[in-house]
C-alpha cells in the first residue's frame, strides 16, 4: 500500500480533536461562540495557537518516524502540494506556521509505518488525530495537557 492509499484509509478510521476548547459548544449559544472563536482568529491568539500546535507536533515527531503531506492553496507564492522531502525542523516549523497562520491548505503526517495520521488544516483552531495506539495516546495526553490544549471526541465529547 502506498503512502497516500494509508493516508486516505485513515480518514475513516476513529478520530479524536485537540482543540482550544474543552468540548463542543451547542447551537444555542448563539453568535457569541463565532464571535470568540473569531477572536481566537485574530492574528495574536493564533500565534499562541500556532505555538501550542508546532510545539506538540514537534516533540511527536521525536518519537515516530514520519511522512508529512503538503497542501498548501493559493495564495502562497510557493505553493507546495506532495510528500515533503526536507524533514528538517526548520522547513517542518515554516510549513506548520504558513497553514496555521494563513488560514490556508493541510498538512497531514504519517506516523510509524502509517498508522496513525495528525492531520492540521487551516483556518481551524484545532488538530485531528486518527487511529491512535495506546502509546501514541499516552504521550499526546501529557503534549497536550503541557501546552493546554483539550481532547475532544468526533462526537465533541470532552476526553
Amino acid at each position: 500500500m502506498t503512502r497516500y492509499e494509508k493516508m486516505n484509509l485513515l480518514y475513516s478510521e476513529d478520530c479524536k480533536i485537540i482543540d482550544f476548547l474543552p468540548r463542543r459548544v451547542t447551537a444555542d449559544s448563539g453568535d457569541f461562540f463565532q464571535e470568540v472563536e473569531d477572536y481566537f482568529l485574530e492574528d495574536k491568539q493564533l500565534q499562541v495557537f500556532c505555538r501550542k500546535a508546532t510545539a506538540i507536533v514537534l516533540k511527536l515527531l521525536c518519537y515516530y518516524p514520519f511522512e508529512i503531506y503538503v497542501q498548501e492553496t493559493l495564495p502562497v507564492k510557493r505553493q507546495r502540494e506532495g510528500w515533503l522531502k526536507d524533514k528538517r525542523c526548520e522547513t517542518i516549523v515554516k510549513i506548520l506556521r504558513k497553514v496555521i497562520l494563513k488560514k490556508q491548505g493541510q498538512i497531514d503526517i504519517l506516523l510509524g509505518k502509517g498508522n496513525s495520521m495528525i492531520s492540521i488544516s487551516g483556518g481551524l483552531l484545532s488538530l485531528a488525530v486518527y487511529n491512535m495506539n495506546p502509546s501514541l495516546q499516552t504521550l499526546l495526553d501529557r503534549l497536550v495537557e503541557t501546552e493546554g490544549l483539550y481532547w475532544m471526541s468526533e462526537t465533541g465529547q470532552f476526553l
